[in-house]
């Protein structure tokens, strides 16, 4: 297949390239059809019109032009016009040159004179100016600063070159001939800007002529037959609202005004129509084209004709020709009317990004006590952008070498064109993270994938970190991790305790047994506890509940966590209620409150004072009466940890307005977790 391809455009190359070079060019086919593509990012096309323009270019691109003049009895024949070759560059970066020595203009100035010989017979002799402007070379470059705005300049050489053909009489009054040659050359710059500041709307802006640098003047003898480039401000607008139809409309500041249409009428047809207009007045000319893709290459044939041609038969009025200046030599009153065939390949070109990583924030550290939990909750977010112009369904991948089997990837999330949305994504540890025995650092990889989900359209590094097993950061929401109700010690505590205290229970009526387990849990867990007053260890290392049942013993934060994860072993609600004293954070500390399962109406059938107790919403955002329990207390009974614990929660919260502060958390941990 890369080899019939191969052939196809080394055979359409040959018959574009075995032409007549001649006369003069106005731009490429589809410009000319449409009327002008300054709005238009269209690659290599946009050159001579808005060099922004070739920040369209998806990687090489080649461009072939030839035209035919149909109006010009001297030029017969296709004329080979221009080659052009693209490239982008570190993404951002488009360059193309232009070699066009088809793109001229041709002028003739004739004169004559006549004498008598001898035998008294008139003889005219024709002496004749031939001017010709070429413009052989042309440079652009553009810069996109972002997806939907681009700059662009471009540079065109521009040479004149005048043939004065003369006549002189010796003394022997022998007539002889000779013709002088004078050249001149400049170079012009344009710049150009590429901009869509509304969905569907493009809006194109060049300024031609911009600076000119002469490199070699002209004989003042022909000062008059210089090439005179006015500066020029251009605008295009383009609109492509509709499936199928594209509207264009071009201005500038000579009152040019030129509008078109483009219809797609396959996927790859294209049908084009133009009206070049002068100040509203009247029409300058029209024109139709054809485009025709299969790719890579990219056929398109238009015809420009115009409606007066007074002008343009290559032979001038030297004063009508004195009075006009030029924005360049495509477009002149001069211009004859034409067939033009454009080939544009597209080579090599890579697969088009649809979506950004703008930034990567992971939501926390790893504990290794849990991986499993990192399946169902987020590890991190990722910021995706989708830089293209449809609606792409970005997907998400995360992966940790050593670590993890295989990346991790989230459901499609639909975004439109432009448009930024955050992505959770998660991790699926394998069995190597429960062997990690120091803090450590590891690298992850954040992928992101549109539409097809192994093409990663781009990927940002990130760093993962790991702590040990009994390591922590001190953050309560972090303790959480360390809960483990379902560990078996801890069930098997539960269960041998209320099968301990079975009668008790049964006879016990159900509006208060969640609230009687609690009590019967925590007197048989506190008579094996002993409170190790240890603040300095507490932020950086955490014991397990079954270690706490082993050990008999643990600071505040080991055995909050212990009692939580038999209250829950036990399918009874938890939250750990989280101080840092303003005026001295080095005393925080952490206890909990557990769900009783009982309506606020029924509060007196466990206490008689309502400061006892908190009202709060559970899980099912079911209003319940919530039990304070200072944890270390475990010296004590059950009742005087809840005294405490209730003193402790409304002083810090009610007087002391801890929670509205920010100084006092609650943290739920809801059943399941």
């Amino acid at each position: 297949m890369a080899a019939q391809n191969a052939k196809f455009i080394l055979v359409t190359l040959m018959l574009i390239c075995l032409s007549k070079i001649s006369a003069q060019h106005l731009s490429s086919a589809r410009s000319v059809a449409v009327g002008g593509i300054s709005s238009g990012s269209v690659g290599l096309g946009s050159l001579d019109w808005n060099p922004a323009g070739i920040s369209s270019l998806k990687n090489w691109e080649l461009s072939l032009s030839n035209y035919a003049n149909t109006s010009n009895q001297n030029s017969t024949g296709m004329i080979f016009n221009s080659l052009i070759v693209g490239k982008k560059i570190f993404d951002y970066h488009f360059l193309a040159i232009q070699y066009s020595p088809g793109k001229q203009l041709n002028f003739v100035v004739p004169s004559s004179f006549s004498i008598f010989d001898s035998a008294g017979n008139e003889i005219t002799a024709k002496f004749d100016k031939e001017i010709s402007y070429r413009q052989k070379y042309s440079f652009g470059y553009a810069y996109s600063i972002k997806n939907n705005l681009s700059i662009g300049v471009g540079a065109r050489f521009y040479d004149v070159n005048i043939s004065d053909y003369r006549y002189t009489i010796d003394n022997a009054n022998i007539i002889s001939s000779y013709t002088e040659e004078f050249t001149s050359q400049l170079w012009s710059i344009d710049l150009g800007l590429n901009t869509s500041p509304l969905k569907d709307w493009t809006l194109g802006l060049t300024i031609k002529n911009l600076f000119q640098f002469v490199e070699r003047e002209l004989n003042e003898d022909y000062e008059n037959y210089r090439l005179k480039l006015s500066k020029l401000l251009r605008l295009g607008l383009r609109y492509s609202g509709y499936d199928n139809l594209k509207f264009n409309l071009e201005s500038n500041s000579k009152y040019y005004f030129q509008t078109g249409v483009e219809y797609q009428a396959a996927t790859w047809l294209n049908l084009c129509g133009g009206i070049y207009n002068y100040k509203f007045k009247n029409i300058d000319a029209i024109s139709a084209g054809v485009g025709i893709e299969y790719a890579p290459v990219r056929f398109d044939i238009s015809y420009l004709k115009y409606l007066n041609n007074t002008d343009r038969k290559n032979i001038i009025d030297i004063n009508r020709f004195k009075a006009e200046s030029f924005i360049d030599i495509d477009y002149t009153p001069f211009s004859t009317d034409k067939i033009l065939l454009t080939a544009t390949f597209s080579l090599a070109a890579p697969r088009e990004a649809l979506a950004r990583i703008e930034y990567v924030e992971m939501l926390g550290e790893i504990f290794t006590s849990a991986p499993q939990v990192y399946a169902f909750r987020p590890i991190g977010r990722a910021r995706v952008k989708n830089i293209s112009d449809k609606t792409i369904y970005a997907k998400v991948s995360f992966f940790v070498e050593d670590i993890m089997n295989t990346p991790t990837e989230t459901r499609g999330f639909s975004v439109s064109p432009d448009e930024v949305i955050e992505i959770p994504f998660y991790a699926v540890f394998n069995e190597l993270i429960s062997q990690i025995k120091k803090f450590s650092v590891y690298d992850g990889t954040v992928f992101v994938s549109a539409e097809t989900p192994d093409d990663y359209e781009d990927k940002y590094q990130t760093r993962l970190l790991v702590r040990s097993k009994n390591d922590w950061d001190g953050d309560v929401l972090s303790l959480r991790n360390f809960v483990t109700p379902n560990d078996p010690e801890v069930i098997k505590f539960s269960r041998e305790t209320l099968i301990n205290f079975k009668t008790l229970i049964d006879t016990t009526e159900s509006i208060k047994k969640d609230f009687i387990k609690s009590k019967l849990i925590f007197a048989e867990w506190a008579k094996q506890m002993v409170f190790v007053n240890d603040p300095k260890a507490s932020k950086d290392y955490v014991q397990y509940p079954a270690e706490t049942l082993t050990l008999h013993g643990g600071d505040c934060d080991d055995l909050t966590v212990s009692y939580g994860s038999l209250l829950m072993s036990m399918g009874i609600a938890v939250a750990f209620i989280d101080v840092v004293p303003p005026e001295h954070p080095e005393n925080s500390h952490v206890y909990l409150m557990f769900d009783s399962g009982i309506e606020p109406s029924f509060g007196r059938a466990i206490a008689e004072n309502s400061k006892k107790y908190v009202i709060r919403k559970n899980e099912k955002g079911k209003e319940t009466i919530w039990i304070p329990i200072e944890t270390t207390l475990v010296s004590k009974d059950f009742d005087e940890a809840w005294n405490l614990g209730a003193k402790e929660f409304y002083e810090d919260s009610e007087i002391r307005m801890g929670i509205s502060r920010g100084w006092l958390r609650v943290i739920d941990l809801p059943i399941g977790f």
